[in-house]
């Protein structure tokens, strides 16, 4: 019985370290969608357009595309 409690717990355990990993890669920090489309700066301050449903950001891609 104890050793199902350490597994258990260690499953657990992995489940939210890998759940907290992951919310960062949801949203970028600071970036706002008050339009549809909003235009953002990138890794190395390229210029990304930037298109939000529902408020949220949901896709990226270069200028003009």
């Amino acid at each position: 019985m104890k050793r199902l409690a350490w597994a258990l717990a260690i499953i657990i355990a992995v489940g939210l370290l890998a759940a907290v990993s992951l919310l960062p890669l949801r949203s970028p920090t600071g970036v706002e969608c008050p339009a549809s489309v909003v235009i953002v700066r990138g890794r190395g301050g390229v210029p990304l357009e930037c298109v939000c449903v529902n408020g949220v950001l949901s896709a990226c891609f270069e200028p003009g595309l």
